[in-house]
């Protein structure tokens, strides 16, 4: 197998170098190629726990669930497999670039990518999955292809188990996140918080880090942590190897991370497009919001007053159905 995998400054922290998802801090693509699958007993039995095993993978408001060992392909990275693993294809249509040497898709495999807001006119719904309706879409053979109004998306399957796959649809984190309606209230348990002109709250059981320099080969979000950092120091380039992009690994956590200070912008490093204002707070969400693959584990956003230069950086964990995430989002707001 061989892989691409674009560098991503930020990932979750204290998984150390070889989980991370920074290739470094020069942010180059990187490229390296990957031992076959061993065939002793207990790799086996591991390859069978992960196709038992589903986990979600999303892309913009929507996502599908399937086996924990199958590759996700997206923009920031790539897998190129001997057949026998399951890909997902996030925000891709299923195929490889040609420039990559990639042969052949394995039987099994599905994808996610844009859509019509727009339902077919004069149509019925298919069916309903969790909710939305889903119209049929013309598909190659062995394939099932549904639009997705409501999410916007297309969603595929192929292989044997296809429609088993369409049926785990469901509303993404970021998709509940960012969805209209009332904002969600605060639950009475939580803790309230005032850093870098940011006010916002957490669950209170959430274990609180306090550091002052970004570390390129770790921050992110950790799982039942709030890390507060005011980034006095540059952030410092280590370099680390990119993750194989395995759908297990990349599951989201539930977390926060803040970044203020004076090397605030040059750490998170991230464009910021999408501004909205509310509750007083100017907020704009990365440029890479929704992308799939490397990155979809945690919303990226920045916080000022309004006309106002952004001076703090959030990353929210997208873990769960999103409630969570939804409730710290719809906290922040600006003294």
């Amino acid at each position: 197998m061989t892989a691409q995998v674009h560098g991503r400054r930020w990932t979750r922290r204290g998984r150390g170098a070889l989980a991370a998802g920074a290739a470094a801090a020069t942010m180059g693509a990187a490229i390296f190629a990957a031992l076959p699958v061993s065939g002793s007993l207990a790799a086996t039995r591991s390859q069978a726990a992960g196709q038992r095993h589903l986990v979600s993978v999303p892309f913009q408001r929507a996502q599908l669930s399937v086996p924990g060992n199958w590759f996700v392909e997206s923009p920031n990275g790539f897998m190129c497999t001997d057949g026998r693993e399951g890909l997902i294809f996030a925000g891709l249509k299923p195929r490889f670039p040609k420039n990559v040497g990639c042969h052949r898709l394995p039987a099994s495999f599905a994808w996610i990518i844009p859509g019509s807001h727009v339902a077919p006119a004069h149509r019925k719904p298919t069916l309903v999955i969790a909710g939305f309706g889903v119209y049929r879409l013309p598909s190659a053979k062995k394939s099932v292809l549904y639009l997705v109004p409501k999410l916007g998306v297309r969603i595929g399957a192929h292989g044997p188990k296809a429609r088993q796959i369409l049926s785990t649809l469901r509303q993404s984190p970021l998709g509940a996140v960012l969805a209209s309606g009332p904002a969600d209230r605060v639950p009475a348990s939580w803790g309230r918080h005032d850093f870098g002109g940011v006010k916002f709250a957490s669950p209170r059981n959430w274990h609180t880090e306090h550091e002052n320099v970004w570390e390129t080969c770790g921050t992110g979000v950790d799982a039942g942590s709030l890390a507060l950092i005011n980034a006095k120091k540059p952030p410092i380039p280590i370099p680390c190897p990119a993750p194989l992009p395995i759908a297990k690994d990349l599951t989201a956590v539930p977390g926060l991370t803040v970044v203020t200070g004076k090397f605030a912008a040059q750490s998170v490093a991230e464009s910021f497009r999408h501004c909205l204002v509310r509750n007083g707070a100017r907020i704009c969400l990365s440029a890479e919001t929704g992308a799939g693959g490397f990155g979809s584990e945690a919303l990226v956003l920045s916080v000022s007053r309004p006309q106002h230069h952004a001076k703090t950086f959030i990353l929210l964990g997208l873990s769960g159905t999103g409630a969570q995430a939804r409730a710290i989002f719809d906290s922040i707001r600006t003294p």
